[in-house]
């Protein structure tokens, strides 16, 4: 019998969002066959995300985790790569970095 702890390590959050923004890609066809098994830090841009993408990507993840991306994060390097999309909804949704 596996026990779930009470509180989720920082690292373990970290893995949780990553899977999950991965699996938007994945879902919303954002570089098929490639986003799959794509490092978290790969270049999307370098391996053919495009800005219409970008605008998917953004609303899906939005929409996902229920937070607003604020116009200083409406960067091309804010959707650079798993790891920054994931960095970008760890701010978003900490206590830290809620308005």
């Amino acid at each position: 019998m596996s026990t779930v702890p009470a509180r989720a390590l920082p690292g373990d959050e970290r893995t949780r969002v990553e899977r999950r923004v991965r699996l938007l890609l994945t879902g919303r066809s954002v570089l098929p066959g490639v986003i799959e098994s794509a490092d978290a830090g790969a270049d999307l841009w370098e391996l053919g995300m495009e800005s219409l993408a970008m605008v998917g990507v953004m609303v899906a993840v939005e929409d996902e985790f229920g937070v607003e991306f604020p116009d200083a994060l409406l960067t091309r390097e804010t959707f650079r790569s798993l790891a920054a999309i994931t960095d970008a909804v760890l701010s978003l949704t900490s206590p830290e970095g809620r308005p």
